[in-house]
């Protein structure tokens, strides 16, 4: 496999250092000029990585191609660039679906929509592919859990949750200042409560099964400190509006 990334910003290189930890056999890693610094850190930790005048070698020497761009620059480069049938593109941009990605890009026809995260540098996280590949799959199963579909609206809901880690580390960050303005150490309050995220994640996986809501009632006990927090949480509408917002980020994934 020769693979190339057109964009190497923290997902592409958060991949690529997943790569060489999986250690997934590749011939070469080509990247794109533009973020040379990311480049150059790569070239200089891994072996077998390239980077490559311009975009057009980028294509020229791979096989699978990754586009790890924005929206906005994918509609300004894409067309200007050759493609060619035999390309596996693997589609990392948010609001750039297949099927408008096909038409930029023709000949090319291979086209998977994949939403990696940061996590996957540890080989940690879920990793979405659409639609079903047994070969584009099994290289991303050393990566991570991966979830496919043939379902575009599921792909497209799925997608919905990647907008979450933002606002999943903000609750980590706020329960740690708050213990740091209670002068609790920065380093020890960090621990503490990573162990206690850890400890509940764990929770979930391994009970995945079961309604989420009895979860939710076993880990609080009446008149308790929990049942009061999520009262609390519940009553300024922190759920609610949560909720709202997720239905408007899937309406900005599904119309474009």
């Amino acid at each position: 496999m020769k693979l190339g990334f057109v964009g190497v910003g923290r997902i592409a290189t958060s991949i690529i250092e997943g790569i060489f930890k999986a250690k997934i056999n590749v011939k070469e890693i080509i990247l794109s000029p533009k973020n040379n610094i990311n480049g150059k850190l790569l070239k200089n930790k891994f072996k077998k990585i390239i980077i490559a005048k311009s975009n057009q070698e980028v294509l020229d020497k791979s096989n699978w191609v990754v586009l790890s761009i924005t929206p906005k620059v994918g509609r300004q480069i894409l067309k200007k660039l050759k493609f060619n049938e035999n390309h596996i593109i693997l589609n990392f941009i948010s609001t750039i679906h297949n099927s408008e990605l096909k038409r930029i890009i023709f000949p090319a026809k291979k086209v998977f929509k994949v939403a990696p995260l940061p996590m996957i540098k540890y080989n940690l996280g879920p990793i979405i592919i659409y639609p079903k590949n047994k070969g584009v799959e099994k290289f991303f199963s050393r990566l991570g859990e991966v979830f496919s579909t043939n379902d575009e609206k599921e792909n497209k809901k799925l997608w919905v949750m990647t907008s979450f880690m933002a606002t999943y580390l903000e609750i980590f960050n706020t329960a740690a200042k708050w213990l740091q303005n209670k002068n609790i150490n920065k380093m020890r309050s960090i621990k503490y409560l990573s162990n206690l995220f850890k400890g509940l994640n764990h929770e979930l996986s391994v009970n995945y099964k079961l309604n989420n809501d009895k979860l939710i009632k076993d880990f609080q006990t009446k008149g308790g400190i929990n049942e009061e927090l999520l009262l609390r949480v519940k009553k300024l509408g922190v759920f609610k509006n949560l909720n709202k917002s997720f239905e408007k980020i899937y309406f900005r994934i599904k119309k474009n």
